[in-house]
């Protein structure tokens, strides 16, 4: 089997953009609003200690958080847009890259990226530098033989 480097190329675009996939709906329909960081909070979820930034933001005249990414603490009074559904303001991202790509469905992306690796890489052709280690043994073997008279 053979996959063009345009067909590697197109799926790989296409697991890439899984995260923002997740976030369509706040991409498209999504209302802006300013948000900003009242907090830092630790969780220590066993051996793992986690920290994130809490964002506040109103929505419907009502007050509502929004957790930032894991691991990235940004300063307290820090502002952000924020984007949010008008009838659901609870599911809420932060208007930013980070804020599209560092959600519940990274890691789905990253482990699929891995595995299309993985996968185009065991059925890509063999060019004749990557002759594995038991051929050229073979080949050497072959062109070392002597007759003995």
């Amino acid at each position: 089997m053979k996959i063009s480097g345009s067909r590697f190329l197109i799926i790989t675009i296409l697991i890439l953009l899984i995260p923002i996939y997740a976030n369509w709906k706040l991409i498209v329909y999504g209302e802006k609003t300013e948000g900003i960081v009242i907090k830092i909070v630790e969780e220590n979820t066993g051996m793992l200690l986690s920290f994130y930034s809490v964002i506040a933001y109103e929505a419907n005249q009502k007050q509502f958080t929004l957790k930032g990414p894991e691991n990235v603490e940004y300063p307290i009074g820090k502002k952000f847009q924020i984007l949010h559904l008008q009838e659901d303001p609870q599911n809420a991202i932060i208007f930013s890259i980070k804020g599209f790509y560092l959600n519940k469905f990274t890691s789905t992306s990253f482990v699929l990226f891995v595995l299309w690796i993985a996968f185009y890489l065991s059925f890509s052709p063999k060019s004749a530098n990557r002759d594995s280690g038991k051929q050229k043994m073979n080949s050497n073997k072959k062109n070392c033989r002597k007759k003995l008279v």
